[in-house]
């Protein structure tokens, strides 16, 4: 074990390594589709399995918030899902038949039972009431368990002396044993509230660090415990005119993350500092003591700081402190992002011990386990933590401090609880067994609709402790769940890609990585002979027939996406690929290989499309760190080794971007903006090595851009870098072409319907693959494409299944590859291609692309398919193309995956199909 763990770590360090490694990682799905199996092996879209132990009770979508009712029988959940806001109450827990309550009852939400919540509950000791935080309405709910009706609230919007707590967003909460005082946290107000339950009344607001996450009390209730997620008080630029945005907004990020601008600011230029990401008020844990005057008495820094050595690289981001519990001896808090639990002595206020929480030497550093909840057993001996990332609870022997084991659970394991006799554990699953199809002639719709959103359904994990020495084999069944280990092949040696990196030097020199947006594989490629389509849900296939949503159009017998069914039919594509986000705003993270922490899939959740926009009218202090759909990645969830492009820029590999990760929450775009796409507001900074390889003209996501201009402006740009004697193509590029998105129609604009969007796109790809196909680049490049998440379309085998297209001299021809395959199998690609180590457990535990590809390559070029002109006139889109070109409607243009559109686009097409069910019937 001694050596594979040396070799793990000269792996994951980026040590130049010549030799044959020990094994390889693959993900255990292999070629296994994607199913759910309740009663046996689900298969995950990420390539990993899930067997979850005990008995699983199904809840709303995301329980991010798990409380138990002091006589332990009744346990709440708190459902902060993508689709309406909820409660589930389950009473009789550790029965045979549990009873499920959800409320607001249904898959819609009902006005005035609860409009919001957020991971918080309390549950009173006399085990009738569950208070509930309100999330973004700045409340404090109360609701009676037998009946599940509401019986009150708590207010806690003040003025307290100059502090204006008008905003906030209640979060997690505790109550004190006598049930006479609520201890809460208000995420974006940076302060624990202490109130009086029965006068509803707030006693203090005490100011916390930034974005308090999670909180507990001492065991004897004279200390709080705080622990906050945040890094920065973002801020918006001074040099704003509100009133005349375009001119005075900035037209690029005004820095970069890490950098003097960054910290100090440039009031010249309008641009406020943010600070040090390692001051106290960021990813910290304060201590609170209370009684008659509560004082915070102490700051402590948890995990890895920021720019602290790990390995042979200093850490991009923080520590992501998210959870805590205590005893009389420590406070245990999980990191989110550093993958352990920081050990804190209560008498001297400082860490003394951090827990590493990996499931198998083999993986060395890698992170990716993703620690959310913790809790302690009644006697204090053992220490449980939800394992998110790989749908486990870690089991941690508190006199020892020593990890001994690991129990299967659902996906995403988010907060969990121990019985009061210690035997079994309860567990909440934010994203229970998946979500499953949702399409296809075996699929009916209930009343939540088609909408990923809606069908991630949660679930909540009953299970028995298992004893001591039967963990080592639950362990084994974790480790196996989530990777396969396996010897080195002696074959493949004429792959162009290596078998692992450093392997061999592949003839691919090139990676051109495209990305799209919001389609599933069935409504693209179902037709597709060789794939594992449904024919019925190819509605921009081939043949396709529509009608204008005003009914003043149709078109009959219509080839939508010709240039996409082309380049599958030249080149390799896969029917077994996966997104691994629901929506667009985890999917930009994974799409620039950062996985999304328990920080961006709680706020994902809650403020997805539009929840938590309180920009223009709020002053909170944090009100300007929820995100929402925006495509960029920032501080708070920023990966320990970072993201892709730190990773380029550690290990010396070019790169040069076009729009990806560039788009920002809170920026200003209108019908103008065709060279820039949006303009900056607020100092987010952007990631340091992406700040100056990013074009100044590529549009990022403005719907009012046509692709087909993004295509003209890669390429103008493309043959001032790269083309021409002395010049050299970067190792990698990124490219976006997001219209594929869809909007409202604009006839006036050449977008009559919305799959003109769609053929847009389409025609814009084909341009681009031509164009590359035509360089001198092209016998040494490989493109990939994929589109960041599925939420826009349905599919028979599951909501995730998304088009991937692998074009290249080097890929088979007319070839529909069944591997498994997610995020993590193209990034494990490139980093084979480039001789790069992995950067996380999903890459590293991905299958790659090999069986894609041939060693007889094939150097003709692609030739673009005009698309039909009744769907799309690319020339009514573009001409006269130029400062005088009229972009006017796109006054009507929405904004970037707004949930209630895309509910409300989700809702309109079920119906359609159930009229045309009961219609065949």
């Amino acid at each position: 074990m001694k050596k594979l763990f040396l070799y793990s770590f000269l792996f994951t360090s980026g040590f130049s390594l010549q030799a044959q490694p020990s094994f390889l990682i693959s993900a255990p799905a292999a070629s296994e589709y994607t199913k759910i199996d309740k009663s046996g092996r689900t298969v995950l879209p990420n390539g990993r399995f899930i067997t979850p132990r005990g008995q699983q009770i199904t809840t709303a979508p995301h329980p991010y918030g798990l409380a138990i009712s002091p006589d332990g029988q009744t346990v709440v959940t708190a459902n902060s899902g993508i689709s309406p806001f909820s409660i589930s109450i389950i009473r009789s827990i550790l029965a045979a038949n549990p009873q499920v309550r959800q409320v607001p009852e249904g898959a819609k939400n009902d006005k005035g039972i609860l409009e919001a919540c957020f991971m918080g509950l309390a549950i009173t000791p006399d085990n009738k009431t569950v208070y509930v935080a309100g999330g973004e309405t700045n409340k404090i709910f109360a609701f009676d368990l037998t009946t599940g009706k509401r019986t009150g609230t708590i207010n806690c919007a003040v003025k307290n002396g100059g502090t204006d707590y008008s905003h906030g967003y209640i979060g997690d909460m505790v109550l004190s044993r006598d049930g006479r005082t609520l201890y809460a946290v208000d995420q974006i107000g940076f302060r624990m509230l202490v109130i009086d339950v029965a006068g509803r009344k707030i006693l203090h607001n005490v100011p916390t660090g930034r974005y308090p996450f999670g909180i507990t009390l001492s065991p004897d209730e004279q200390t709080a415990y705080v622990a906050n997620v945040g890094v920065f008080e973002y801020k918006p630029f001074t040099d704003l005119d509100r009133k005349n945005l375009k001119e005075t907004a900035h037209d690029y990020p005004a820095s970069k993350y890490g950098s003097k601008e960054m910290k100090e600011g440039v009031p010249e230029k309008g641009i406020p500092a943010l600070g040090d990401p390692n001051a106290p008020e960021a990813f910290s844990v304060w201590r609170i003591t209370l009684g008659s005057r509560p004082q915070v008495r102490a700051k402590i820094k948890t995990g890895f700081l920021v720019g602290q050595l790990i390995e042979d690289f200093p850490a991009i981001g923080g520590s992501s402190p998210n959870s805590v519990v205590a005893t009389d001896q420590y406070v245990f808090v999980s990191n989110g992002n550093n993958d352990c639990i920081s050990v804190i002595d209560i008498k001297k206020d400082t860490v003394v011990r951090n827990i590493p929480l990996s499931s198998d030497p083999r993986l060395g550093k890698w992170r990716g386990v993703i620690p959310f909840g913790v809790a302690l057993s009644p006697d204090g001996k053992r220490l449980y933590v939800a394992e998110a990332g790989i749908n486990a609870v870690g089991v941690i022997d508190v006199p020892t401090m020593q990890v001994i084991g690991h129990i299967p659970t659902g996906w995403f394991p988010s907060k969990l609880k121990v019985s009061l006799d210690g035997k079994k554990l309860i567990v909440a699953n934010a994203k229970g067994f998946g979500s499953g199809p949702n399409g296809g002639k075996n699929f009916q719709i209930g009343p939540e609709g088609s909408y990923i959103g809606g069908l991630m359904k949660g679930t909540v994990s009953v299970i028995d402790i298992p004893a001591d020495a039967q963990l080592a084999a639950e362990t084994r069944q974790v480790v196996d769940n989530n990777f396969r280990f396996s010897p080195v092949p002696t074959g493949r040696h004429t792959n162009p890609i290596p078998l692992y990196p450093r392997h061999k030097e592949s003839p691919i020199k090139h990676i051109v990585f495209i990305a799209k947006e919001n389609r599933t594989y069935d409504e693209i490629f179902g037709q597709v002979s060789g794939g594992q389509g449904d024919p019925a849900l190819a509605r921009y296939g081939r043949d396709a027939s529509f009608t204008s949503r005003d009914k003043a159009r149709s078109v009959s017998k219509v080839t939508v996406m010709p240039n996409h069914l082309a380049l599958a039919q030249r080149f390799a594509m896969s029917d077994n690929f996966y997104c691994d986000a629901d929506v667009s705003a985890d999917g930009h993270r994974w799409m620039v290989n950062t996985y999304p922490n328990e920080w961006v899939e709680t706020g994902t959740a809650a403020a997805y499309g539009g929840r938590r926009n309180m920009r223009d009218s709020s002053n909170a202090p944090g009100n300007l760190a929820f995100y929402g759909s925006a495509g960029s990645i920032y501080p708070e969830d920023y990966n320990e080794a970072g993201s892709m492009w730190e990773h380029l820029e550690r290990h010396g590999k070019a790169f040069f971007n076009f729009g990806f990760g560039v788009e920002m929450a809170g920026a200003y775009s209108d019908s103008t903006m065709k060279y820039i796409g949006e303009k900056y507001t607020i100092n987010y900074p952007l990631p340091a090595p992406l700040y100056d390889r990013s074009s100044r003209i590529f549009p990022t996501y403005n719907m009012a851009v046509p692709d087909q201009f993004r295509t003209d402006m890669f390429i103008k740009e493309f043959n001032e870098r790269w083309t021409g004697p002395g010049k050299t193509l970067p190792s990698l590029i990124t490219l976006m072409l997001p219209n594929d998105h869809g909007t409202r129609e604009r006839p006036k604009a050449g977008f009559p319907f919305t799959e003109s969007y769609m053929s847009d796109n389409d025609l814009a790809l084909g341009r681009a693959i031509e164009f590359l196909s035509q360089t001198p680049y092209w016998k040494n490049m490989v493109i990939v494409v994929l589109e960041d998440d599925p939420q826009g379309g349905v599919d028979h085998i599951d909501a995730h299944r998304s088009p991937l297209l692998v074009i290249s001299p080097y890929v088979k021809k007319n070839y529909v590859g069944h591997g498994h395959y997610s995020f993590g199998s193209v990034f494990k690609t490139f980093w084979h291609i480039l001789g790069m180590p992995y950067q996380n457990q999903y890459d590293a535990g991905a299958t790659d692309l090999a069986d894609l590809f041939t060693d007889q390559p094939d150097f003709n070029p692609y030739h673009a398919v005009p698309v039909d002109a009744r769907v799309f006139d690319p020339q009514k889109a573009l001409d006269p193309f130029d400062e005088k070109f009229d972009w006017k409607a796109f006054a009507e243009s929405e904004e970037l995956d707004r949930t209630e559109t895309m509910q409300k686009r989700r809702q309109e097409d079920d119906e359609q199909a159930k009229k045309k069910r009961k219609k065949k019937q």
